[in-house]
């Protein structure tokens, strides 16, 4: 799949991976990129939680079943279900789709936002590990 990257800071920003030099205000193309290369990306992942890179993937690509969780931005959490939340780092968010809510039932949850914390993706404000 494709990854069009934005720089929205006011510097040119340099990313290791793909070898991408994006200027200031400008996008580039990450072409051929898996999730699992972004989600391996620990300069993309600073700069996007600083918000100074926004990632979209192209939609209807080969991996177009995960591009549909969204674009990697400082504004929007990307979706998983419980089952596929990938391997977390301290303070990573999420949006688990499945996961319950206080008061729902095993396998009828509605989705609620998740962090990553001490090993396990965890939900708010509980601070209990997130089940379906």
């Amino acid at each position: 799949m494709d990854a069009t990257i934005t720089n929205a800071s006011a510097e040119s920003i340099f990313l290791p991976g793909p070898n991408l030099d994006i200027p200031a205000g400008e996008s580039k193309t990450w072409s051929a990129v898996t999730v699992a290369d972004m989600d391996s990306n620990a300069v993309l992942k600073a700069y996007v939680v600083a918000g100074s890179l926004t990632v979209s993937l192209a939609p209807g690509s080969e991996d177009a079943a995960v591009a549909t969780q969204g674009a990697l931005n400082a504004a929007a959490l990307p979706i998983y279900t419980v089952a596929n939340l990938p391997t977390g780092y301290e303070g990573r968010m999420a949006f688990a789709s499945n996961g319950r809510k206080t008061g729902e039932g095993a396998s009828s949850g509605t989705g609620v936002p998740v962090y990553f914390s001490n090993a396990e993706w965890r939900t708010f404000p509980a601070d209990a590990a997130v089940t379906v």
